[in-house]
This record gives structure tokens, sequence and C-alpha cells, in this order.
């Protein structure tokens, strides 16, 4: 017991808090101070023990480590009987029946309690302290320094030169710490330390999880809580992610927890166990890192790793196929939002190394996943990722390959810069479909024919196997792009062949299906541009940059960017084009050739030759690269 509390270390972003409980003691007489292990809340108790003297002249009593429930008990009773006025700060404490004894007998007296969880008493007002805001992925570099957690990652001596000198690495150590004090203290001693690489991520993480404040802190909550509640943390650490109930209901429902006791100690242990992770619904959250780590290692003690791990497959495979009908349904914004948020426990799921019994029995599964989340590897930007995602399952897939993931690969193939590989995929793909009357990956298949032609500079070829696909194509079928994507790719073939017939087919009316909208405004853009109506042309243009820009898609941004920088030239606005092509270039976007663009490209390039001092170009054209595409559309 000590009349002052304990010195720590210095206290970043934390004022609000700080504000926050001084306030709440005003109002009530019982104040808990909780959140998940590693937050800082002792660090928290000790500033407002340390405010209260200061700023309310409050007598202030620190009590730490309550585990002597004999001896410590009676000299509290005996000190604050008689109606002593005092602030009294309980840290570590869990004896809710001593707390409320305390309030009975001394009516003055003021209780903070730092403890792992609320103590469940009347009058009590509870604070779940948050961690540190950590930077966003594309925040600015100048701004990093002035965030609480990048400030406390820079405490330790020496690593204060490495977070100056590399921004970008300190930022993600902070996300990796995900804002958690003890986790950022770990990290920075870390960086500072003699023998250690600071680009190495993976061990510095390693060892703020395994070791040190955050996994002790982590540990001794582990051991307070109860036998289901132990249960519970251990199944939540097969999520790599952030889940909501849902998942938790699917994956952790069986054997010894029934779903309504899943329900209660979820809501339980929430508060000192989970981080919250902002969405739409708000029900989103998350196991912190080191919390997980224990998880799994206690998990693969218990003997229930394989049966959890098949279980969270299954729902993944779901979540999946979800996300696919969305975007079939025109709910394309909501299909990216659910495949990106949940993307690591996706990514898990498409693992068939990590299988349980071998890497065969899950290559389906795997494959089911990839296959599903075909828009995030060719829309979204992925189509990197995608490839090895499904180069890894075929290869452990013991039957022969679906015709769609073979459909898939092609795909895939083709966009990373291998058209030979497409070609044998798509044959292969072809074959396997004709065998199992598979209409729709027929469809499929030529449309992908179609698209080849048509960006190899053929669009009289792609236009048989285009209106082919369209005959083909069922739109049921939830996998694979839509019936009114390949209408656009028609119109945009027709519009360099048959412009007339182009403008029948380019019918406006896509609502359904906002991608093929931004390929239909490039389709029309074009067309504007025959007719002499440069003005309209310019903002289908702009328009189709700014769809495919919000969905990631690089090839489909560069088309209507090129097209866009045609018509800034046209117009008189050569600087504006110049950079737009800079901007354009300076994606650095690997794949096949595509001869499609290079009507506008040589159309702009040669009104900004005639127009433009080469000085000048070069100047706008290393401008644009530095501004960047997404900086350009919004001032363009």
């Amino acid at each position: 017991m000590s009349e002052v509390p304990p010195g720590g270390g210095r206290l970043r972003g934390r004022d609000r808090e700080v504000d926050a409980v001084l306030m709440r003691l005003h109002a009530t007489r019982l104040v808990t101070l909780t959140g998940v292990p590693g937050v800082g809340t002792t660090g928290l108790g000790r500033e407002v023990a340390e405010q209260a003297r200061l700023r309310d002249g409050r007598d202030v009593v620190w009590v730490s480590g309550a585990g002597d429930t004999g001896g410590l008990a009676e000299r509290l009773r005996r000190r604050f009987a008689g109606g002593r006025e005092a602030l009294l700060v309980l840290d570590g404490w869990d004896h809710p029946a001593l707390v409320a004894e305390l309030l009975d007998v001394s009516p003055r007296l003021r209780l903070l309690v730092v403890a792992d969880r609320p103590l469940g008493l009347p009058g009590e007002d509870v604070l779940v302290l948050p961690p540190l805001a950590v930077p966003a992925p594309d925040a600015p570099t100048p701004d990093l320094r002035r965030l609480p957690a990048v400030a406390l990652l820079a405490d330790h001596p020496g690593a204060d030169a490495v977070v100056e000198a590399h921004p970008a690495l300190a930022a993600e150590a902070c996300r990796r710490a995900q804002g958690i004090p003890a986790a950022l203290v770990e990290a920075s001693a870390w960086l500072a330390g003699p023998d250690t690489a600071p680009g190495d991520l993976d061990a510095m993480e390693h060892a703020f999880t395994h070791d040190g404040r955050w996994a002790e802190s982590a540990a001794r909550s582990y051991g307070r809580c109860s036998e289901a509640e132990r249960l519970l943390w251990r199944r939540l650490s097969v999520f790599h992610g952030a889940f909501d109930n849902d998942a938790v209901l699917a994956v952790c429902v069986w054997g010894a927890l029934a779903a309504d006791e899943v329900r209660a100690t979820l809501a339980r242990i929430a508060p000192f166990t989970l981080l919250p992770v902002p969405d739409a619904a708000g029900s989103r959250r998350l196991l912190p890192a080191a919390l997980r780590a224990l998880g799994a290692r206690e998990l693969g003690r218990g003997g229930e790793y394989e049966t959890l791990l098949l279980h969270h497959r299954r729902w993944f495979v779901g979540r999946a196929w979800q996300a696919a009908a969305w975007w079939r349904a025109g709910r394309q914004s909501q299909a990216r939002e659910l495949a990106l948020a949940e993307l690591a426990d996706l990514r898990a799921a498409m693992d068939p190394r990590t299988a349980p019994g071998s890497a065969t029995a899950e290559a389906g599964t795997a494959l089911d996943v990839a296959v599903g989340l075909w828009f995030l590897w060719v829309v979204c930007g992925r189509a990197a990722e995608g490839r090895e995602r499904l180069r890894t399952a075929l290869d452990a897939l013991p039957a022969p390959a679906p015709a769609r993931a073979l459909w898939l690969s092609a795909w895939l193939e083709l966009d990373c810069g291998a058209p030979a590989t497409a070609a044998r995929l798509i044959a292969e793909a072809t074959r396997s479909a004709a065998r199992d009357d598979d209409a729709h990956c027929l469809g499929l298949l030529a449309h992908l024919r179609g698209a080849i032609a048509l960006w190899s500079g053929d669009p009289a070829g792609a236009i048989p196997e285009l209106r082919a696909s369209l005959g083909l194509l069922d739109d049921t079928t939830p996998f694979g792009p839509g019936r009114e994507l390949i209408r656009v790719s028609l119109a945009l073939a027709l519009a360099r062949t048959d412009p007339a017939q182009a403008r029948e087919v380019a019918r406006p009316d896509v609502a359904d299906d906002p991608f093929a909208e931004a390929w239909l405004l490039r389709a029309r853009s074009e067309l504007l541009q025959g007719a002499g109506d440069l003005t309209a042309a310019h903002d289908a243009a702009e328009g189709a940059v700014r769809t495919h820009l919000a969905y990631g898609t690089g090839f489909g941004a560069v088309c209507a960017a090129e097209q866009l920088a045609v018509l800034e030239a046209e117009t008189g606005r050569l600087i504006r084009a110049a950079r737009l092509l800079g901007a354009v270039d300076g994606l650095g976007l690997a794949g096949p050739p595509a001869p499609y663009r290079e009507p506008a490209r040589r159309r702009c390039e040669a009104l900004l030759t005639a127009g433009l001092p080469q000085p000048r170009r070069e100047q706008a054209y290393a401008s644009g690269a530095r501004v960047g595409l997404r900086g350009l559309v919004r001032t363009v």
C-alpha cells in the first residue's frame, strides 16, 4: 500500500482517456478501468492518480498486487472506516466483495479499480481502454511521427534513428503491434537492438507475441479465466483476422461449447480479450496477436486443432461464395469489402499445405475458395496472388482439375504475362468443360478467348467469340463475369469495327454491374469521341478511371486513363495529358502487350510531340508519375 503511485514509463496519447476517467470519478464512486492485456491500464491508472492529486488536491492511495486477501484487506478496512475522503486506486484487483464493503463503510471514498474485467457491482462505471491509433497503410510519411503509437515506438534509445530512417517500416511495426503499448515497447527495444535486422518484421512480431511484457500479460489474463473462457479463447485463435459473431458460432460451437454458452462467454470476455474492428455493422472483433499466439499453443495441446481447422475452412468456403454471389448481384463494393476484410482467413483456407492429414485432403476446399474469389484476383488488382493460390491448390489436387479452376488459372496467367501457359490451360479447360457438359464454363472460356483477341488488336476476331459467350452464359451461376460484362466487351470490339452497331449494343443500363459500367463508359467515350462530342467523351473516360481505381483494376484504369489523356490533348490541355501518361507509365503494370491500347496512346503522343517541347513533356511525365493516377484524377 502506497500514498504515491509507482513511477512508470512515459504515457503517450492518453490525455483524452485521463480526462474521461477523472470526469467519471467526479460523477460516480466506482470506476473500473479494463482492456486487453498490454493495453496500458496500469500506466493510465498511475497518470489518473497523479492528476487527481495535482488537479483536485485529492488524497490518493495506491494499492498494487491484490493477491494478498488477508492482511492487506484488513488494513484497507481499518484505514477507510470512519469516512475518510480519498481516492483509492486498486491495481490488479479481482475481489469485488471487498470493494463493495469498502464503498459501504466509507461513503466519502472513491475507487478506481484497474482489473482484467469489470467487477459487476451496482453503480460501477466501466471504461474499456482502446489501443493507440496506428498509421493507415496509405498514411503520408511526414504525418507518422504525430501518432502516439509511432512516438512510443521511437522512445527506446536507438529506436528513434530507425524510425526516422525507415518511416514505412515503423508504420508497419505499429500495425503489427496493433497499437498495444506493451507490444510497442517490446518492438522499440527490438528495433534498437545491436544484432537485429530492422526489416525482419516477422522476427520482431514473434518476439513480442511470444516473450516479454505483452506475452506475460496475456498469460496472466488467460490463467484468471474460467475453463469455458479458456476453451473459447483457444478456439478463437484459429482465426487469422477479424471475425463476427456468426463466424464464431459456425467455427467454435461443438463438443463442450454449445451455442448459448458461446454467446454468453464471448460477451463476458470480449472487453479484456478482443479488439473491436471498425466496419459498417460494428460487429467484427479481433483476437490480439499475443493472445492468439498463446491460444494457438494451448490449442495444440488440447487435441482439437484438426476439427476446429475443418470448421474454419468450411465457413470460409461459404464466405468466398457469399462474396461471389454479391458480386454477381450488383453488390460489388460489398463483395470487395467482404473479401478484403476476411482475406487473412480466406488465405488460410486456400492453403492446402496446412490441412489436417495431408495437402491433398483439402486441395478441393482451397480451389473452391480461390474460384469464389475470382473477382478479387481479376478485377481488384491481385492477379499475381490469385495465380499462386491456384497453382498451389492445383498442384495438391489428386483428381483432374475442374474446368472453372482451369478457366480462372488461364485468365490469371494471361494477366501475369504468360500467354503460352494461358493458351494451354484454355485448351485443357475447354476439353474438361465439354466432357462435363458445362455450358456456363464454355461461355466463360469463349469470353476469355474473345478478350484475348480484343486486347491483341483483333476486334473482328473477338466478336464471334463474344457472341458465342452471350449465347452460352447462365446468369444463375455465381462464379465468373455476367452477361453485362460480356455485352460491354462486345461493344468495345464493335467500336473499332462497326460504331453504329456498337452504339446499339452499348446501351446504358448496367445498373446491376457497376464494374461492367466502367468498361461501358470506356466504350462510350470512344464512340462519343468519334461523333465529335469531346466534352461528353471526357466525362465518360474520367468516370471509367474513377471506378477502375476504386476497385483496384489496374489494366482498366490504364485503358481509361489513356483515353482520357487523348481527350485532354485534343482539347488543348497538353500538360494534363502528358501528366496522365506519366502516371500510367509510373504504375509499372506487368502483363502481356495490349495492342488495343495503341491507337489512343499513339494519338496522344503525336499531339504532345507537336504541341510541347521535349523538356516540358519530360517534366510533365515526371510530375504525373510522382502524383500518381489517383491524385491526377481528383484534379484533372
